[in-house]
């Protein structure tokens, strides 16, 4: 395909007509495949029953599933696609039709998909869909901004509440987390908060920045942003910033609460002290977890009466199925007695959800108080009798897999559940047999398995292997086989055990139900943004009137301003076209 000699023998207006057609071409695969992920949402949603609407893992979750692994998607991804997809189905037929034969961009299809599903009325959408079809074949040319006022143009023609409004005025008060742009082991967040609550902050922050001595090396403003950090770790007890000054007799040296709530686990011969600096050697990194004692196993699904498994906790809705630590894992760092910076690379961590932790940052969370964990050997990781993994096996599974064990998906493992692949008593508690999940695949492996649903197996070398309903197989690869090839995973996967239960002490498990089915919450949302919008522009609307006003009595002049020839206190006829200027 890249090879230049077979594209050396094109002409020139030959090459320029096969990119043409190749852009052509690459939208219409595009449109094709949206046409079947909406294909494949129709028959998991459509006449689904009330019941299943109002399941966790309604339709729409388990179609998700099948796309995500197919088109190795993450689940949030898979749903925007599926999103576009039932949008150009249901509602933009005339733009599909345009979509369908190449003539405009997958980039732009999504841009007008979005733009308008606050529109409701049928009319008015066909009157937008019509009017964006006479001229998206010339949006593929525009800019970000420019093609989002190129859809908002019709959108505020024919349905003006519908026009999507900036983030920042739609939403009062908000907090942003992470830009594209920030650099390796830092990141940006943003928001807007009460003036009240801000000038609350900002007096904290002050005031934890000013409790260290002169000698301190940092600015005001590093001195704040550090003293926000260890708020998030301490709370409202924290009374002082750990001092920077180096000196050993400052009141305020000691170990910073932010590296305190961190754990590094690691691989090595030997752990090294405080004042040791990180080293890279074959093999795994740490990661942190909260608390200085490390964190208690997170609670596995209880075992049905026949051998399943629940989460932890049923959850009504989604918002709550994910429980977030305190603070999030901090790095995979490897170790050894070599200077950091002696072989290319060194030294560098690897949060759990990828964050890239550098060398020098990981030594100061080391030497200002991070505690460091060593992961024990797959070897040394026997079968264990209890149904809940001990500290070590629960550290070793999650360090090794890295992420939720599903096709595709990217929750980071500590935000996920501890799932036996063979349910437990029947399944032993050991790293072959344990996966982390994240809440919404573990309900589909243990609410939607068998027959006419998913499988999985692990494999020896910590793959997890899943079959799709349709038959189809997927394979997930354990992160620390990526970024630590090194690091000896492989263990035997234990048989299934022959236990008969007498008797179930944990009850049937239940499927987890919302309140509202996804639909309705999708409705209860779109009309809420509608209703804000109609609100904002109304009160545009006043404003501008109320100007106008202002205006208009300003401008009446008195009586003997109009000296223009008639006498002076004579009536001007107000059906003047030109009126005399002030």
């Amino acid at each position: 395909m890249f090879d230049r000699v077979a594209l050396a023998g094109m002409g020139d207006e030959q090459l320029i007509s096969a990119l043409t057609d190749a852009t052509r071409s690459e939208a219409m695969a595009a449109a094709d495949r949206l046409a079947l992920v909406a294909e494949v949402t129709a028959r998991q949603c459509e006449d689904e029953d009330d019941v299943v609407a109002h399941q966790v893992i309604d339709g729409w979750a388990f179609a998700k599933a099948q796309v995500s692994a197919a088109c190795n998607l993450s689940p949030h991804a898979a749903s925007t696609q599926m999103r576009i997809g039932v949008a150009l189905r249901e509602r933009l037929p005339r733009t599909a039709a345009l979509f369908g034969c190449g003539a405009v961009s997958a980039r732009v299809i999504g841009e007008i998909t979005w733009r308008t599903h606050l529109v409701t009325d049928e009319d008015a959408l066909a009157l937008i869909d019509a009017a964006i079809a006479a001229e998206a074949t010339e949006y593929g040319a525009l800019s970000e901004a420019a093609l989002i006022r190129a859809v908002d143009l019709w959108v505020e023609k024919f349905d003006p509440i519908a026009v999507i409004r900036s983030k920042a005025a739609a939403k009062d008060l908000y907090v942003e987390f992470d830009d594209r742009d920030d650099p390796n082991g830092v990141c940006s967040f943003w928001g807007r908060l009460r003036a009240t609550d801000k000038a609350a902050v900002q007096q904290r922050l002050n005031d934890l920045a000013d409790t260290v001595c002169a000698n301190d090396p940092r600015t005001v403003r590093e001195r704040r942003a550090d003293a926000l950090g260890a708020l998030g770790i301490v709370g409202p007890s924290l009374q002082r910033l750990a001092c920077r000054c180096g000196d050993p007799g400052c009141a305020g040296s000691g170990k910073d609460p932010r590296s305190t709530a961190v754990n590094i686990y690691m691989l090595a011969d030997q752990v090294p002290g405080a004042d040791a600096r990180p080293t890279p050697q074959t093999g795994p990194g740490p990661t942190g977890e909260p608390g200085p004692e490390g964190p208690e196993p997170e609670p596995e699904p209880a075992p049905g009466p026949d051998g399943s498994e629940r989460p932890a906790a049923q959850t009504p809705t989604p918002a709550e199925s994910y429980p977030t630590p305190a603070v999030d894992p901090a790095a995979h760092v490897p170790f050894n007695s070599r200077p950091v910076g002696t072989l290319p690379g060194a030294g560098v961590g690897v949060m759990l959800d990828g964050t890239v932790i550098p060398a020098a940052m990981l030594a100061d969370l080391i030497a200002t108080g991070a505690k460091v964990r060593p992961l024990r050997e797959v070897a040394d990781l026997p079968t264990e009798r209890q149904y809940r993994p001990s500290a070590a096996l629960t550290a070793f599974v999650r360090m090794c897999s890295q992420t939720c064990s599903f096709p595709g998906c990217s929750k980071p493992a500590h935000r996920c559940d501890l799932d036996h692949v063979i349910p437990w008593p029947a399944g032993a508690t050991h790293p072959g047999n344990l996966r982390p999940l994240c809440r919404e695949h573990h309900l589909v492996k243990t609410f939607r398995s068998g027959p006419n649903g998913w499988t999985v197996k692990a494999r020896p070398d910590g793959a997890t292997e899943w079959t799709s309903p349709t038959g189809h197989t997927y394979v997930s690869t354990p992160g620390a086989a990526i970024l630590f090839p090194h690091w000896n995973i492989h263990t035997t996967v234990p048989p299934p055990r022959h236990i008969s239960l007498i008797h179930d002490d944990h009850g049937s498990a239940k499927m987890p139900t919302r309140q509202r089915t996804r639909a309705q919450d999708r409705a209860h949302r779109i009309n809420a943004e509608r209703t804000r919008n109609a609100t904002e522009l109304a009160l545009a609307s006043a404003a501008k009137d109320s100007n106008q006003v202002r205006i208009a009595n300003s401008a009446t002049p008195p009586d003997d301003v109009f000296n223009t020839g008639k006498c002076k206190g004579e009536a001007v006829n107000d059906s003047d076209p030109d009126p005399p200027p002030f």
